[in-house]
This record gives structure tokens, sequence and C-alpha cells, in this order.
């Protein structure tokens, strides 16, 4: 599942949470922290796991 990072607009906390594709589009996010919904989806880098060693 893709880990979705945020900026919480109200407090300026950075958090991330894992969420599949349905959860994400559906939800809004909201801050751990304040419990605000003013966040922003940041740009983050992405990494895939797998089972074969390189």
């Amino acid at each position: 599942m893709p880990t979705y990072e945020y900026l919480c607009e109200a407090c300026r906390k950075k958090f991330s949470l894992i969420q599949s594709f349905r959860e994400h589009e559906k939800a809004k996010a909201a801050c751990p922290k304040c419990a605000s919904k003013k966040v922003r989806q940041l740009i983050s880098t992405f990494t895939a796991k797998t089972s074969r060693k390189s």
C-alpha cells in the first residue's frame, strides 16, 4: 500500500499515512496532532519493496 505524506496547515506538522488507493480517494486526511482537516499532500519519493534480491 502507498504511503502518503501530508503537511498540516494549522499546526505545521508533517505526517505520513499508509492508505490504499480507495481510502486515499474517499477520505480526507486529518492531522494526528491537532485533528485539523486543513492538510496539504506533499510530493514524496516512490519506493518499491520486492521479494527478489538485487
